[in-house]
């Protein structure tokens, strides 16, 4: 299984021809990274943080041209989601899962649409930030609490909506939940201290546009019906129509989504009167807290919703003796939306139905938490009773 999975992250790499937003984004850090020019490495600003750069920069290096080098810093990040797949078909396995669904985790979470999109756009680090939300959640419900908290703190300093992550991750933990933030929260200051010290300026401009959502909404959002049209001219005579948000709205969207990732978990310790989740209930936060940013983040994307995808997948290895009619159902519905937005007709029919789907995920996923964990899924793991961290 390892080696089909290694090929097929090959095949997903090497058989892609566009490159996206990669030259204007990551290109520049990686490529000063792969020349040694530290000083331009640290002053860049791609829009991601820096473990990202520096787990592809060692495999873009290989490449002898500007598309080998996108190909195999994508190489990177799909060896990071077959690692995820091995990992959760492990836990899967542990759990009494049956063999069907030991070989389709792994093979979901690889062979998906949110995959090629988030490759073909020039985003691979996507990617690699949702393998290690999931996994770090995954690591904690088995109680491996310093492991969790260097995935927490390599996944936040990958892409800063990772954050998401870090109440699913603590709420997993038998113990130690306190040792286990403040490791993560090292570990992402560790590596992005240096990037801060080196070009404050340029750090800031890049954690001010993450946290800024923009006046711009797509297709894939919840504000979308709230826009007006607008025209934009270019050089050369050439127009674009955009959707516009209200002026007092853009600068509340992502602080909302800020506000709900820390709410909503709050929330449910006060209604269940527990601070502690089992491994099945985490990963169903954590895919609730990624459908909120999906939902409400103004310029969303399909690949934005690659660590729900994940999530229910990791869900599904938490449970034990069923196949994984969550992960199923994702992907089912992410092929849909994928093959209707190749073909787009009406914008605002494809947002209502997209909504639909949301609100009805978001209303599945909230009610298995509302519930009460059976004894079979909070039983501990043969992990958690040796008590390593």
């Amino acid at each position: 299984m390892p080696s089909l999975l290694v090929g097929l992250s090959a095949w997903i790499a090497f058989s892609n021809t566009l490159t996206g937003d990669y030259p204007g984004d990551a290109a520049p850090a990686i490529e000063a990274l792969i020349h040694g020019h530290l000083h331009a490495y640290l002053a860049s600003e791609p829009a991601m943080g820096p473990f990202a750069t520096l787990a592809q920069a060692p495999f873009a290096a290989l490449g002898a041209t500007h598309l080998a080098e996108y190909q195999w810093a994508s190489f990177a990040c799909l060896l990071a989601l077959a690692a995820l797949g091995l990992y959760l078909a492990r836990l899967a396995g542990r759990r009494g899962a049956p063999r069907a669904s030991q070989v389709l985790l792994p093979l979901l979470c690889l062979l998906n649409p949110l995959t090629f999109a988030a490759i073909e756009t020039g985003h691979p680090e996507e990617l690699l930030t949702a393998a290690l939300a999931v996994a770090a959640v995954a690591g904690a419900a088995e109680g491996h609490g310093t492991r969790a908290a260097i995935l927490l703190g390599l996944g936040v300093a990958s892409k800063q909506w990772a954050v998401i992550a870090i109440f699913p991750t603590l709420m997993a933990l038998p113990a130690r939940r306190m040792r286990c933030g403040l490791l993560a929260g090292f570990v992402t200051v560790a590596l992005m201290l240096p990037g801060l010290i080196a070009a404050p300026e340029s750090f800031f401009n890049v954690q001010g546009h993450a946290a800024s959502g923009g006046g711009i909404a797509t297709i894939w959002s919840a504000w979308y019906p709230v826009t007006s049209e607008v025209t934009l001219h270019f050089d050369g005579g050439l127009t674009g129509t955009v959707h516009q948000l209200p002026s007092w709205l853009e600068a509340l969207t992502h602080p909302l989504i800020v506000g709900l990732v820390f709410a909503i978990p709050l929330a449910l310790w006060a209604r269940r009167g527990r601070f502690g989740l089992a491994g099945n209930e985490a990963m169903a936060l954590l895919a609730l807290l990624a459908l909120v940013r999906c939902a409400l983040d103004p310029v969303d994307n399909l690949y934005y919703h690659a660590p729900l995808l994940l999530a229910l997948i990791g869900w599904d290895a938490m449970t034990a003796d069923r196949l994984p009619l969550r992960a199923l159902a994702g992907m089912a519905v992410a092929l849909f939306f994928h093959s209707w937005s190749r073909h787009l007709g009406d914008l605002q029919d494809f947002n209502a139905v997209y909504l639909v789907a949301i609100g009805v995920t978001a209303i599945l996923v909230t009610k298995s938490l509302s519930g009460h964990a059976s004894k079979r899924t909070r039983k501990p793991t043969p992990t958690l009773l040796t008590g390593r961290a």
